[in-house]
């Protein structure tokens, strides 16, 4: 099976994409350059060591697929889940990364380590981003779409799109709480016990609820931060 995704290059300053050796440079800082590159000492001879080693990956590809090993720019291996991938370069503003192992769970590991990696790191001063959040996972040798993945960039605003049930019961009884609280503060409750026992009662129920939520939400949240980078 094979996963792809595309990511797209920031724009520096001066309005120029990363070159190639950047990219190349950067890749070989995550530590998944292949020994027998590594030895290279020709930055040209790497390039076509890059391309001998990506030549099995593209014997798993349809008859219909657009790029070949004269696009290859980068060879890699993640040794842990024996994933041999390359990246490709079609257009100037984005390449595209091509994963290759015959275990699934295996092959969703590594794709998660590469986008992990990714978005953490920074070309031209500036962070990468996955083209469409998109990742798929296909069939070797056909386009028969096995899986498909939904890259999480935000792991707060994923917090926010799971857990709405724990957003609302946390601005719900705030919103409430401060209302409550500006009656009290207008108007004098001293000649009103009952009712101003009511509303404390009221507010301290809302506040453990709110409280309560807050830790809910948190919980997912670092669940997400540490866990999840891609949901499949």
């Amino acid at each position: 099976m094979r996963a792809v995704f595309t990511v797209d290059l920031p724009l520096s300053h001066d309005n120029k994409y990363p070159d190639n050796q950047q990219i190349v440079e950067l890749m070989r800082s995550f530590g998944w350059e292949p020994m027998d590159v590594c030895l290279l000492a020709d930055e040209t001879a790497k390039g076509q060591k890059y391309q001998e080693l990506g030549e099995p990956l593209f014997q798993h590809m349809p008859a219909t697929a657009v790029a070949t090993t004269d696009d290859v720019i980068f060879c890699g291996y993640l040794s842990d889940d024996y994933t041999r991938f390359v990246i490709l370069r079609l257009v100037n503003g984005q390449i595209t990364f091509r994963l290759s192992n015959t275990v699934l769970a295996r092959l969703q590991k590594s794709t998660e380590k590469i986008v992990r990696k990714l978005l953490d790191a920074r070309l031209n001063g500036r962070p990468l981003n996955v083209s469409n959040q998109a990742v798929v996972i296909y069939e070797q040798g056909n386009d028969y779409v096995v899986m498909s993945g939904r890259v999480i960039p935000s792991p707060l605003r994923e917090t926010l799109r799971k857990d709405k049930k724990s957003v609302l019961l946390i601005a719900v009884p705030l919103i409430i709480f401060a209302f409550l609280a500006s009656i009290v503060n207008t108007l004098d409750m001293s000649g009103h016990t009952f009712t101003a026992g009511t509303m404390e009662r009221m507010s301290t129920a809302l506040l453990t609820t709110a409280l309560v939520s807050s830790l809910s939400l948190a919980e997912t949240y670092l669940e997400i931060y540490r866990n999840r980078i891609i949901v499949w």
